[in-house]
């Protein structure tokens, strides 16, 4: 009876696996353990206590504030348009 039968695409496993695979690429970031010693360099001269007082908080909350509402967009418009855009 291959009449029954499902493609992989057309079940729910190969869509969630690739959102997986793209969430975790997209949260991949190997330029992270540089990036103190990028902003303390000679280009943009911070010292390491504005650096950790500063711009790390800023960076972290602005985050925070911001996956609540990309949450409920994604699902609004169901992930296309939001896997798109970034």
């Amino acid at each position: 009876m291959s009449c029954f039968q499902t493609s992989a695409s057309g079940s729910w496993i190969y869509p969630t696996v690739i959102l997986c695979l793209f969430g975790f690429f997209s949260m991949m970031r190997p330029s992270e353990p540089f990036l103190m010693l990028y902003l303390s360099g000679p280009d943009k001269n911070l010292t390491s206590a504005e650096i950790t007082n500063e711009i790390f908080p800023v960076w972290t909350y602005s985050y925070l504030a911001l996956l609540f509402p990309v949450f409920v967009l994604t699902d609004y418009v169901r992930y296309k348009p939001v896997i798109l855009l970034q």
